[in-house]
């Protein structure tokens, strides 16, 4: 199974004036021998931010566009995502808390590839 190293989350810019921000999701997939030799492997990716609320539940604050990468043969794929969002989503405390806890979360997914189909000839009989 494929394994993710290296997640790492950076805040990139904080722009005051226009209130936005830009981060920057970065990993490592690792593959093992077996995905490595299957043909026409893909993975789908899935990037969440989130907002820590220990001990409350955590926030969902955004997921990136999904994006489907394929395994190299070397069994490492390098990844890395980048978004410019409003201080509004990345503001998960509001005015209480000065401070904003924010963590990615990263999912690779298998698509197993595709099988093949066909339509026979027709037969015509009355059954």
């Amino acid at each position: 199974m494929a394994s993710i190293r290296n997640a790492r989350l950076e805040l990139l810019e904080h722009n005051h004036k226009n209130r936005t921000a830009t981060v920057r999701v970065s990993y490592t997939a690792l593959f093992n021998a077996v995905e490595r030799n299957m043909k026409g492997l893909r993975y789908r990716e899935v990037i969440d931010l989130w907002g820590a609320d220990d001990p409350d539940p955590d926030d969902h604050l955004y997921r990136f566009a999904d994006a489907l990468f394929s395994v190299e043969t070397d069994g490492t794929v390098v990844r890395s995502r980048t978004v410019t969002l409003a201080d509004d989503i990345l503001d998960e405390d509001g005015w209480l808390r000065p401070t904003d806890e924010v963590y990615a979360r990263i999912c690779i997914t298998p698509l197993l590839p595709t099988g093949s189909c066909a339509r026979t000839n027709e037969i015509h009989h009355r059954f």
